[in-house]
């Protein structure tokens, strides 16, 4: 393992140029300005998280566990890095170019995995950060901490990714290896890291709806009998459990063993990561070119077929953007991913028997005048988190050329680009009517101003995320999923929605003030403005931008 240090660091250097290039769109360190700016579309996630624990932190502290806090947030980390890191593995370990470079170096399997496995830690801290960095903050400003507190709460910080990272490498590459037999590996790809998703959901919620789910009865007996509540979690999240132990206020001899063991467990999981690479990893390689996937011949009649086919310009331009999108499983899973488990998380809460919603009534909210704004502002929410839109141009890459050599306006491939984010949308539109009706909120006007508001509120969203995109493309990524979860884009992309969301709801409070009774009308008519506005400045950006890229 002598080779893994240098080829860390090679790997981390890349990787950090790759981001800064990325959200610059220059090889200048003065992308590293942006970064302010990054932060600021975060700051309302942090407040609403950083007011969440510290409610927790009180509720606990009535029935004597306020540590649970730290057990909340730490479980939640290593949930995102489970849940995310089984396409991100999959993408770094098999999809990156510069495996190509590698493999011909006297390097041990083990060694690529540690130091590819490094890079993906390195961006998990990003995701996982405005999740756990509150809640760290929160307990130990309001608890009786103890001098070991801050470098413990670091180190557990940075070693937290790991355990979940290594279990996802471990699937993924048992599963690229075992598929790489098959005749379809994107399409086992693709389904095979949704069962791994769906698998960590049920194994991190199945203690929800299991007999009913906890009741208050059942709360009241533990803390009676005082029973410690973490024991609850160390089922299945041990590692919680010591990173709690060992930070918890007024237990310095427990906190000691705790971390300890904590880092004996990261330990024993990279050394297992080792032993899976070097079994697995080469073998996993075999068909890892993702353009080289399928071995279908094409006949000269399905060619005929095929090519005989007569469709509109906008139809044929949206066809091709939900095959670019389907034929990459890196593409597929990043834009599927946040659709998917934005619902499951909503729905969770509320479907959990004695979960913390059951008591409330939503249905008398149902004709309040402010309603349909709060679900509209959901779905601008719920749209503004896909990375369909601010990938559009990016997911292109090298093949862009194509695009820009079509005989079709620029402005035309846009609007194509737009109506395939418009797919999505509508499934965000299909799981909030849905919510609704389970709430009791489905009125005839809630339902008309969500679909017919959502589909204005989708396309705004789209627009905006294409406009980042067509500003500062990623075209030269060596690994699919750059142009996906690396591409920061997103982030500007939330900030700008977040601007244009306060701007709205501004402009929609002079209408209900001036005009009441057209109240909802009016603001569909200013949707509809923006909308129109901005996909305008997009179009005519596209018609010279499209020109002037290099790649």
């Amino acid at each position: 393992m002598r080779n893994v240090w240098p080829l860390l660091r090679v790997q981390l250097i890349q990787s950090l140029r790759g981001g800064i290039e990325r959200m610059s769109g220059t090889r200048s360190r003065f992308g590293l300005l942006l970064i302010p700016l990054l932060v600021l579309a975060f700051i309302p996630f942090l407040t609403m998280m950083t007011v969440g624990y510290i409610g927790l932190y009180q509720g606990l502290k009535l029935f004597g566990r306020p540590e649970l806090t730290l057990t909340v947030a730490l479980t939640a980390g290593q949930l995102l890095c489970l849940v995310f890191g089984v396409f991100y593995v999959i993408s770094v370990f098999y999809f990156s170019k510069d495996l190509k470079h590698l493999i011909p170096l006297p390097l041990r399997p083990g060694e690529i995995a540690l130091a590819k496995l490094a890079t993906i830690i390195m961006g998990e801290y990003l995701t996982m950060a405005p999740v756990v960095v509150p809640a760290l903050a929160v307990y130990g400003a309001l608890a009786d901490v103890g001098p070991l507190y801050i470098p413990f709460a670091v180190l557990i910080f940075l070693m937290l990714p790991v355990v979940p990272l290594v279990l996802s490498a471990l699937f993924s590459l048992v599963l690229m290896r075992v598929t790489n037999l098959r005749r379809n590996r994107d399409l086992f790809r693709v389904f095979g890291a949704l069962i791994g998703i769906g698998f960590a959901l049920v194994m991190q919620f199945a203690n929800r709806f299991q007999q009913g789910s906890v009741g208050a009865a059942d709360i009241q007996r533990i803390i009676e009998q005082q029973q410690p509540l973490v024991q609850g979690f160390s089922r299945w999240a041990v590692t919680s459990v010591w990173g709690t132990q060992a930070l918890q206020a007024g237990s310095p001899a427990l906190g000691i063993p705790a971390f300890l063991l904590f880092t004996g467990t990261v330990a024993a999981a990279l050394a297992l990561l080792v032993v899976g690479a070097e079994r697995l990893f080469f073998g996993g390689l075999l068909g890892g070119d993702e353009s080289a996937s399928s071995g279908r011949r094409v006949s000269r009649s399905d060619l005929a077929q095929k090519s005989g086919q007569v469709r509109t310009p906008l139809s044929a331009l949206l066809l091709r953007e939900i095959r670019l999108l389907n034929r990459t499983p890196s593409f597929l899973m990043s834009g599927v991913v946040a659709p998917l488990l934005i619902p499951i998380f909503a729905f969770i809460p509320l479907a959990s028997a004695g979960g913390p919603f059951q008591e409330l009534d939503f249905s008398r909210f149902a004709n309040a005048p402010w309603t349909p704004v709060v679900l509209l502002g959901i779905l601008l929410f719920v749209n503004s988190a896909s990375s369909i839109p601010t990938s559009a141009i990016s997911r292109e890459g090298r093949w862009f050329w194509i695009s820009r050599s079509l005989p079709v306006p620029p402005r035309l491939q846009i609007h194509a680009k737009l109506l395939h984010c418009m797919l999505f949308n509508l499934f965000n539109i299909v799981v909030l009517a849905a919510g609704m009706a389970w709430l009791g909120l489905a009125t005839p006007r809630n339902l008309a101003v969500v679909v017919v508001g959502g589909l204005l509120t989708g396309a705004l969203s789209g627009y905006t995320g294409l406009l980042i995109d067509v500003m500062r493309p990623h075209l030269d990524w060596t690994d699919p999923q750059q142009a996906m979860k690396g591409n920061y884009n997103s982030l500007l992309a939330l900030l700008a929605n977040t601007g244009i969301s306060l701007v709205t709801i501004l402009a929609a409070y002079l209408i209900y003030l001036v005009a009441r009774p057209a109240f909802l009308p009016a603001l569909m008519a200013l949707l509809a403005v923006e909308t129109w506005i901005l996909g305008r400045v997009v179009g005519d950006l596209a018609d010279i931008r499209y020109t002037q890229y290099e790649h």
